[in-house]
């Protein structure tokens, strides 16, 4: 398996906190990326993991998919 470094945000409350609307402090959060170790086969089945917990139905974007690179 490879772990994978996904970024995920959601769009919906990013437009409103673009907007101006008031948004709950916890969920504002959202706006911004967050990280998450994806312990995967391929990135194709890292972005269906990440899909199940965030789904782009409620807003979620996936921003990245990068490959951790260990060693140097």
């Amino acid at each position: 398996m490879t772990t994978y470094l996904v970024g995920v945000y959601n769009r919906f409350i990013r437009d409103k906190v673009c907007a101006g609307e008031e948004v709950d402090p916890e969920q504002a959060a959202w706006e911004d990326t967050h990280y998450f170790d994806i312990e995967a086969k391929s990135e194709e089945q890292a972005r269906k993991k990440i899909r199940l917990e965030y789904p782009k139905s409620k807003g979620f974007v996936i921003d990245c998919v990068d490959v951790y690179k260990f060693g140097g």
